[in-house]
């Protein structure tokens, strides 16, 4: 896995474990677009819905386990 497919993992388990009470503003910004392809959009902002971001991040983890999306094989 490459540093930022392990940093992203990892944010998604810490989403799911609660470990970190800081959601969306704890996540950093270049990992930020990975969980918001899986969330819904605000009606009023067009920005993700916080509300999805649970869900973003189940999506996350089962990429890598079933190696698919930005988890998909990269060669090494």
């Amino acid at each position: 896995m490459t540093y930022h497919q392990v940093e992203l993992l990892e944010h998604a388990l810490r989403e799911l474990a609660k470990f970190s009470r800081s959601g969306w503003d704890g996540i950093p910004a270049e990992l930020q677009p990975s969980f918001a392809k899986y969330m819904s959009k605000e009606v009023w902002i067009g920005g993700p819905d916080l509300f999805d971001l649970r869900h973003a991040a189940v999506m996350i983890v089962r990429d890598a386990i079933a190696r698919m999306g930005e988890f998909a094989d990269t060669g090494y």
